[in-house]
């Protein structure tokens, strides 16, 4: 019987809340506090330390890499083609509409729209867990291994990450594979290590919430710099204080989480939980539509921090709201194909 980890469903929920908020952050005077924008930032992070968990507490003891990777195409590659597809229609109407457009330079257009292996900008993500996904194998000797090798392991990938940076428009698979192993990693060794690390959960949850307060200041006073950190991968460009921000915020998150295990059930997070792949699709369009109306109003005016605040707990709100309500539609008009369609 399949092991459910109620915490871990919650989490998934709180993890797409976090990736939304982190694409709906309003800031049109710039009067938005810099350390908002930094927890905001990176919440995809998350998603990588859920999948590395599951990796191991559900796919590893049967693991077979066919049928892992058949699931994988159909569930996550097949509606990143049918959403890229959908995104990138409207795109194509506008541009047939334009003076002088030739065949020339509407193929020119389409080229350089897919260029990066994406044509919505949070879509990045799934050409790199694609790729990780293929090198299922190599985490099966990591699992195998000692656990000394394996802290070894996990400790150079993080100081690798924390060099190395995020890739420059998120459009080098390699370097996002290196970036984010780690977090792939810390979810494999929490699952293999649950017992014990459950059993002192309390004191991860208090030096976690140390780790992730003290690199925001970090990031915000010491060592300033705007959100993630994007680089070219051999080029030196300091440390990368955001890697840790969000490795400790993983684990706040889950004790959060797990605090919810002891409340009555939340069936609206566990909704959004099961929702969490076809939100995070669909999301950059809704969103899209959310800044359109709302941002013309707040230029015309000095709405300062807490007005930026507010609008984008409002975009949030409405763009999980709205991304809900279309993958709800879809999922009702073709139920046998909605997971092949939007991933739910």
């Amino acid at each position: 019987m399949k092991q459910r980890f109620l915490e871990f469903d919650y989490l998934r929920g709180i993890a797409i809340l976090v990736i939304i908020l982190g694409h709906a952050v309003v800031n049109v005077d710039r009067t938005l506090p810099m350390a908002l924008q930094n927890l905001f930032a990176g919440g995809t992070a998350v998603f990588v330390f859920i999948s590395g968990f599951f990796f191991h507490s559900v796919f590893y003891r049967r693991f077979e890499y066919g049928d892992f990777m058949r699931k994988k195409v159909q569930n996550v590659l097949y509606p990143f083609l049918v959403i890229s597809l959908v995104a990138l229609l409207p795109m194509m109407q506008v541009w047939l509409g334009k003076p002088g457009m030739t065949l020339a330079k509407f193929a020119k257009n389409i080229y350089w729209q897919v260029h990066d292996g994406y044509v919505l900008y949070p879509h990045w993500y799934i050409p790199f867990v694609m790729a990780l996904f293929v090198l299922s194998p190599l985490y099966l000797l990591y699992i195998r291994a000692s656990l000394a090798a394996r802290l070894l392991l996990f400790a150079e990938a993080c100081v690798i990450a924390m060099l190395v940076h995020r890739p420059l428009g998120n459009m080098n698979v390699l370097q996002s594979l290196v970036y984010f192993t780690p977090y792939y990693l810390a979810g494999i060794l929490y699952s293999m290590h649950f017992a014990v690390l459950n059993r002192h959960h309390r004191l991860l949850f208090a030096l976690s919430l140390l780790g992730v307060s003290l690199f925001v200041v970090l990031q915000t006073l010491v060592f300033p710099h705007l959100a993630n950190y994007h680089k070219a991968a051999l080029v030196f460009d300091g440390v990368d204080l955001m890697f840790w921000q969000k490795l400790f915020l993983c684990l706040v998150l889950l004790e959060f989480a797990s605090w919810l295990t002891t409340r009555p059930e939340n069936p609206l997070l566990l909704q959004i939980s099961a929702a969490s792949f076809a939100l995070f699709f669909i999301h950059p369009m809704v969103l899209t539509q959310v800044h359109n109306l709302m941002l013309p109003v707040l230029k015309a005016v000095h709405p300062g921090a807490l007005v930026n605040l507010m609008a984008t707990l409002l975009s949030l709100i409405l763009a999980t709201a709205g991304s809900y309500a279309l993958a709800w539609l879809v999922r009702r008009t073709w139920p046998r194909h909605s997971r092949m369609l939007i991933g739910w």
